[in-house]
């Protein structure tokens, strides 16, 4: 049996019965949740800091260190040295949300809370490696680790909207090993292939549930009414108030509904690029990121239903679909110290329609659709050598959001702006230090969530409005030798 934190309280009593997989609320973790101000839907573009300082701009035609790893191998081909590069980017989130959230009982309203919370997404470090070797003129390998999926949020255990907020955890590390091909003297090739490391957690409470049943319990008034909406749908009042009871007359709004860790999945993939070099100083870049299917399973998972005599802990499993990727960019060096650089970027979010859900014999779980859809990103960069020991970077991006119609709590999806400043010092000719940051301004999103329990006897919802920005911090060491 899991255990519940010791900061949770479970349910008492033997009113209730634990679920064989948590299906609604790994689908609100998985499909609804996002990075917020962070990129489209889930994603992170935080692959480097020399990147950041050009809010990504060009990332398939540069080749200023060795994370071309993570985003076109190509451009390994143009190394003359080995190289080494490690650092990360700090996320500094500030997400608020706020409005209010209701509880109804065959549509009458029996409890009303907030569902206001600021700074929803802690701090977080998103750390990379790589490592380029340049093998002879034609042919180099390279190495490299990465986080290109992930989230996280977190709600207090007194949260009135717990069914929707909570905590959510979602950590997907990509391992990489490419190599690049000198096809001829413009065009150069690479290949990569993939292993991503991921892990899940989600925990939901009660919320307002607390105050709900206990309103219904106290209060005639609100029992005449819902006895006469049953008697309007003809369901009998003594089944009907025996059916609210079973959730629990001694939850409160810290009580543990749900709670899933899983173990660590692993997934594989494979990424590809190609750079064309018109020149020394003109070049384009074409990289794409396959598709990857992430098997979860987790059998200690939590979730409760009304009524019931005794716990069963069961297994089950869903498959998330993460996108393929595509992303086309320039570099052109117009003076001996100016240049500028451009990307398109279009994730097939659309491949992640709906949530499929089953247990382990093979009966469905859960099914919905969740509509998402392609989006584009644009950057533009430019860096400026102001000395040979000290370069300095500049960019703009636009990232449409991915969710559609689609929003969730656990960090609504919303189209942001980025505005970067960068820097590179050189202390050697073979050691240098890149310096990053990007403020990141989310655009104002209204959404409503809902969520239905005791057989849709009970609904939950929330008038969401959030408020998303980010600042991002980046340095990395760069060593060629």
């Amino acid at each position: 049996m899991a255990r519940f934190p010791k900061k949770q309280q479970p349910i008492k009593g033997n009113k209730m019965k634990i679920n064989k997989f948590t299906t609604t609320f790994i689908s609100t973790l998985l499909l609804g949740a996002a990075t917020g101000a962070s990129a489209a839907a889930f994603q992170l573009a935080e692959v480097s800091t020399s990147g950041l300082g050009r809010a990504y701009a060009g990332e398939a035609a540069m080749a200023d260190n060795a994370s071309v790893v993570a985003t076109n191998p190509a451009l390994m081909s143009l190394f003359k040295q080995n190289e080494f590069s490690a650092g990360g980017v700090y996320v500094d989130s500030r997400i608020h949300m706020s409005g209010p959230v209701r509880a109804k009982v065959l549509g009458v309203e029996v409890a009303q809370g907030s569902a206001n919370h600021k700074s929803v997404v802690p701090g977080s470090f998103i750390p990379n490696m790589y490592f380029v070797a340049a093998i002879n003129d034609k042919f180099a390998i390279g190495t490299g680790m990465n986080v290109n999926f992930g989230l996280k949020s977190e709600y207090d255990d007194n949260y009135d909207a717990g069914l929707f907020g909570g905590k959510t955890d979602l950590t997907a590390i990509n391992l990489n090993l490419s190599g690049s091909y000198r096809i001829s003297e413009g065009w150069s090739a690479g290949l990569g292939l993939n292993a991503i490391y991921a892990k899940a957690k989600v925990e939901r409470t009660a919320g307002i549930l607390d105050t709900a049943i206990d309103n219904v319990r106290t209060t005639p008034a609100l029992q005449q009414q819902i006895a006469a909406r049953a008697a309007a749908a003809g369901l009998p009042p003594t089944g009907l108030m025996t059916r609210l009871g079973g959730l629990g007359a001694q939850v409160e709004k810290g009580t543990l509904l749900t709670r899933l860790q899983d173990k660590a999945a692993w997934a594989f993939g494979w990424n590809t690029g190609l750079v064309y070099e018109f020149n020394e100083r003109n070049r384009i870049g074409v990289a794409y990121h396959s598709k990857v299917d992430i098997d979860f399973k987790d059998n200690t998972a939590l979730s409760y239903v009304p009524r019931g005599t005794s716990a069963y802990v069961g297994e089950g499993g869903l498959t998330l679909h993460l996108p393929s990727y595509w992303e086309v960019s320039g570099f052109h060096q117009l003076t001996d110290k100016f240049a500028i650089h451009y990307s398109y970027k279009y994730t097939e979010w659309s491949r992640l329609k709906d949530l499929h859900a089953t247990y382990n014999n093979g009966q469905l779980a859960f099914h919905k659709d969740e509509g998402y859809r392609n989006n584009s990103r644009i950057a533009l960069g430019v860096t400026y050598d102001l000395t040979e020991q000290l370069a300095l970077r500049a960019g703009v991006a636009y990232d449409e959001s991915a969710a559609g119609e689609h929003h969730s709590a656990s960090i609504p999806d919303t189209d942001r702006t980025w505005y970067s400043l960068g820097a590179t010092y050189k202390f050697t000719p073979d050691f240098s230090v890149d310096f990053g940051f990007a403020h990141l301004h989310g655009k104002k999103l209204n959404f409503k969530e809902t969520q239905s329990l005791a057989g849709g006897l009970v609904a939950v919802e929330a008038d969401y409005q959030s408020k998303a920005s980010a600042n991002l911090y980046g340095l990395n060491l760069n060593y060629r030798f």
